[in-house]
């Protein structure tokens, strides 16, 4: 909510002006600009804090955010071992086997695994005859454009 800078500021004012919520709240006002202030429970908190800890740092510095619970060592381990086995295994077969989420499973295979799904294309080499064809008919239609005033933008 507020940078350090800040609450320090609205902490040493406070004791500055002798507690004073209200002065503390149109000082702060002045000095960084904003519209509204911090109101008295907020400052008084913070400074209880203060006094408590000696600091005005965010106490949730370590715990914002979900945690991960689901990507362990283990659980990619297990992934990983289902994966050597049976490569072709599904995102949701994986998922049943371990007891995990499919969204867990996905983001182990994705983020801890770097394996990511695709669909599998087979390419066919192109027999030497269809070359001579294609080859063939490319020379014949250049001839027609060429001889035959063949008007390429009707194509």
């Amino acid at each position: 909510m507020y940078s350090i800078e800040q609450r320090v500021f609205l902490v040493l004012e406070y004791h500055r002006l002798k507690e004073s919520p209200t002065a503390t709240r149109r000082s702060f006002q002045a000095r960084f600009n904003v519209p509204k202030g911090s109101d008295a429970k907020t400052i008084r908190s913070l400074f209880a804090k203060f006094q408590r800890t000696g600091s005005v740092t965010d106490d949730l510095v370590g715990n914002v955010g979900r945690q991960q619970t689901a990507v362990t060592p283990e659980n990619v381990a297990t992934v990983s071992g289902i994966i050597q086995q049976n490569p072709m295994s599904s995102v949701r077969r994986i998922a049943s086997e371990t007891g995990l989420k499919r969204s867990s499973t996905q983001k182990i295979l994705r983020k801890s695994l770097h394996m990511f799904p695709f669909k599998i294309q087979t390419h066919q080499a192109i027999p030497v005859r269809a070359v001579q064809q294609r080859v063939d008919f490319a020379n014949q239609m250049l001839t027609m454009i060429d001889s035959e005033g063949f008007d390429v933008g009707c194509i």
